[in-house]
């Protein structure tokens, strides 16, 4: 199952350690993206952030990240175009 990080710091940015060895900044309001729980269980830094209220840690539902995939695979690009090149401005010909 994923989860997802999310700072709830009112000033500054938080540095939270993840248990593979990485570390996240995240800036008050800011969330991750989805990362492993394997990367949030049994980390002291984060039980203990979590209890100062800090950040949230928030399970990531597999149903909601079907569905956004299949939102965005419908929508279409529309062609680009490109604009004719002009001349040289070398003044040769």
């Amino acid at each position: 199952m994923a989860v997802r990080i999310r700072s709830l710091a009112v000033s500054g940015p938080l540095l939270v350690p993840l248990s593979s060895g990485a570390t996240v900044r995240l800036s008050p309001g800011e969330a991750t993206s989805e990362l492993d729980d394997v990367d949030v269980a049994n980390n002291a830094k984060i039980d203990k952030l979590s209890e100062r209220r800090l950040i949230d840690v928030e399970s990531v539902s597999d149903e909601a990240e079907g569905t956004d995939q299949d939102a965005t695979d419908d929508v279409t690009e529309p062609p680009t175009t490109t604009a004719p090149r002009r001349g040289s401005r070398s003044g040769k010909p």
